[in-house]
């Protein structure tokens, strides 16, 4: 099965224009139409499965993909009710649910797909004392560069000059000497070591290992719906293991739909574990990141695995 071929006879993403400008929303999907399944997502590589749910999707059923810009737009459209179900960062989810609001992890997306990246001259993080590191705050990349700069005996925020950056804003900071280093997310990581950029340390080696990227949707559709939930599930499973089993098409697919140039795709692939299984390994990373969120005091309190995940049956 050719994924690109299929998609351009088959299906076209929807952006989902009028609906995000719906007013008087209920904060419950709109299930008028019960056979179109809504996922909002974001124009990265590892975000990318949504685009294949219509290739595993029952006849009859239609996915509206709407791509967004953040995973708090993704959130936000998820709990106004406009999207069903959403691919995007756990940070998020971990924060909504610490905030009380209604949503929930279904299953894991993708692991990895971020990377501390510095010039050639930086040989690891001590390197970085009086340095300035671009980075997202709140993001997953955060905690883990923090996590690695304290264990370097350096304090983030007054051993190293910390600038938020947008992901898309960080390659062409780093390339003009704008910042030293940055923890962030591909395709920048590729785009910068493909231009001689190097790695300052594994950022996959701190106790929130390799987690990044989940589908979620909200508590009252997993409990009032599960039969659509579970249906979604079963789709996201066969596209993320066809997409992982298949890397030369998953890259096709991502160039086709988002124009990445291909040799920055070989590479960020290789740092890029899509999945959507979530085991015990899985739910002691999301506990870690909870207390290091709480711990920054982005959250007040850190929720548990068991009070972000919503198990399906």
């Amino acid at each position: 099965m050719n994924i690109t071929a299929l998609r351009t006879t088959t299906f076209t993403a929807v952006v989902m224009t009028s609906a995000l400008a719906l007013t008087g929303c209920t904060g419950e999907p709109d299930r008028e139409d019960d056979d179109v399944i809504s996922i909002a997502t974001q124009r990265q590589p590892h975000l990318y499965a949504p685009y294949a749910y219509e290739d595993f999707a029952p006849e009859g059923t239609t996915i509206e993909v709407v791509p967004m810009d953040t995973s708090t737009d993704q959130m936000t459209a998820l709990l106004s009710g406009d999207v069903d179900f959403a691919l995007m960062g756990v940070p998020t989810v971990i924060t909504g649910v610490s905030e009380g609001s209604d949503i929930t992890l279904i299953a894991s997306g993708a692991d990895g797909g971020s990377g501390l990246i510095g010039d050639a001259e930086i040989e690891g993080v001590p390197d970085l004392e009086g340095r300035t590191v671009g980075y997202v705050p709140g993001s997953s990349q955060e905690m883990a560069f923090r996590l690695l700069a304290e264990e370097a005996g350096l304090d983030p925020d007054t051993d190293i000059n910390m600038v938020n950056l947008g992901y898309a804003d960080m390659h062409e900071a780093l390339s003009s000497g704008d910042i030293d280093a940055f923890a962030g997310a591909e395709v920048g990581v590729s785009l910068s070591l493909l231009d001689g950029a190097e790695p300052v340390e594994d950022i996959y080696t701190t106790p929130l290992g390799p987690v990044n990227i989940g589908l979620a949707t909200t508590g009252t559709l997993a409990e009032e719906n599960p039969e659509l939930v579970n249906e979604l599930l079963g789709i996201h499973e066969e596209a993320t293991a066809h997409l992982e089993a298949n890397p030369s098409e998953w890259i096709e697919a991502v160039q086709g739909q988002f124009s990445f140039e291909n040799e920055v795709l070989e590479q960020a692939v290789e740092n890029i574990w899509l999945r959507s299984d979530i085991d015990e390994e899985y739910r002691g990373n999301i506990d870690e990141l909870a207390l290091q969120m709480q711990e920054l005091e982005i959250i007040s309190e850190a929720p548990v695995a068991d009070d972000v995940v919503t198990e399906m049956e």
